[in-house]
């Protein structure tokens, strides 16, 4: 996604001839839209971080209250995948 936007950003830093007013107008609409683009991937970004955040939290304070059960976890865990790539 942030190399499209440098392309966009080169092709319409770009000097061109054409003094148009399509062309204006379509520099102007794509301007627009990769404003648009950059706001929405930049609060994904924040949200997806917030969240992320929160379940590691989330996690490690599983593992701090339940070390045994984790361990427990672990090792099922662990014999399933092998079961399963042994069978193969």
């Amino acid at each position: 996604m942030s190399a499209l936007a440098e392309s966009v950003e080169a092709l319409l830093a770009a000097e061109v001839d054409l003094t148009d007013t399509y062309y204006l107008g379509l520099k102007a609409k794509a301007e627009q839209a990769l404003d648009q683009a950059r706001e929405s991937l930049e609060a994904s970004k924040e949200s997806i971080l917030a969240r992320s955040s929160r379940k590691v939290r989330r996690v490690n304070q599983f593992v701090t209250e339940c070390p045994w059960r984790t361990l427990a976890l672990g090792w099922a865990a662990g014999m399933i995948c092998g079961i399963v790539s042994a069978k193969r």
